[in-house]
């Protein structure tokens, strides 16, 4: 297997935490149907029951049926594709990521229900799979990594077969903060770059999706059902005074909080079905 790529910097951290035994398979925010009480933080079980809340977000929008083609893009430690496993029967479960790493520990996994996994090496802007390959494409909270929304969701068409359904999760900067932009940007691409359209220049998901011609999208704000993860995921201890001594991964978990309360950042899922052509 290659070994050309590696992920974010912050997935060095989850790849050290994972092996340690301290966190699950998801690589995600959590969602709250309800926000946990003001001052009792959140403790690792409570964050991880809340990724799996959000996976089950994204797979009950699929609304998947046995024996069909999966394709997760940017598919972390595995996590949502061993949730959809409890729930298939004889399906083909894939996952892409450019990241050497993380697709070993994805490699770990076993179905327990009849299913086929699948785990591929590869740029999310130039899939290495045939046209109409699959029924059902999810890409939870990675697009904003690739170097082009329009053509991974470009890609996602040409692989979804016709009636075919996207899901997606993803952070969205949808006004101008108080600090300046360059400022903002510099941080997050430290941490939890490549984040080459922060600002959505060339549209958002949802906005590319209409003018792509998909059908059926729908769009949900979750920016308040996942701000409680960074109760858990941005360390409290950390303060403005000793910022600079933050390694670049808790210096940008920061930076996504301080944006997310301020609702200067959106956290949207959004669905789409392929129309034809």
């Amino acid at each position: 297997m290659s070994i050309t790529h590696s992920g974010p910097a912050y997935f060095e951290r989850l790849i050290e935490a994972f092996r340690a035994g301290q966190c699950s398979r998801a690589a995600h925010l959590g969602h709250w149907d309800q926000p946990p009480e003001n001052g009792t933080g959140v403790s690792a079980d409570q964050f991880a029951a809340a990724q799996r809340r959000l996976t089950d977000q994204m797979i009950a929008r699929a609304e998947l049926v046995d024996k069909r083609r999966i394709l997760d893009v940017g598919c972390g430690f595995g996590g949502l594709l061993e949730q959809v496993d409890q729930q298939l029967r004889g399906g083909v479960l894939t996952g892409v990521n450019i990241d050497w790493q993380q697709l070993e520990i994805c490699q770990e996994l076993r179905s327990q229900h009849g299913n086929t996994f699948r785990w591929q090496e590869a740029d999310a802007c130039d899939l290495p799979f045939d046209d109409a390959s699959f029924d059902v494409l999810f890409c939870v909270e990675a697009m904003f990594h690739f170097s082009s929304r329009k053509r991974f969701l470009a890609e996602a068409r040409r692989c979804l077969v016709t009636g075919g359904r996207l899901v997606v999760s993803d952070f969205v900067l949808t006004a101008e903060p108080s600090l300046p932009g360059f400022a903002i940007a510099a941080v997050l691409q430290d941490g939890y770059g490549p984040w080459p359209d922060p600002w959505c220049e060339d549209g958002t998901a949802a906005d590319l999706l209409r003018d792509d011609n998909w059908t059926q999208i729908e769009l949900t704000d979750a920016t308040q059902a996942t701000l409680p993860s960074y109760q858990f995921v941005a360390p409290s201890q950390l303060e403005t005074s000793n910022v600079s001594d933050a390694d670049a991964a808790t210096r940008s978990v920061r930076m996504l909080q301080w944006l997310q309360q301020r609702d200067y950042l959106r956290y949207e899922y959004v669905t789409a079905v392929k129309g034809a052509a």
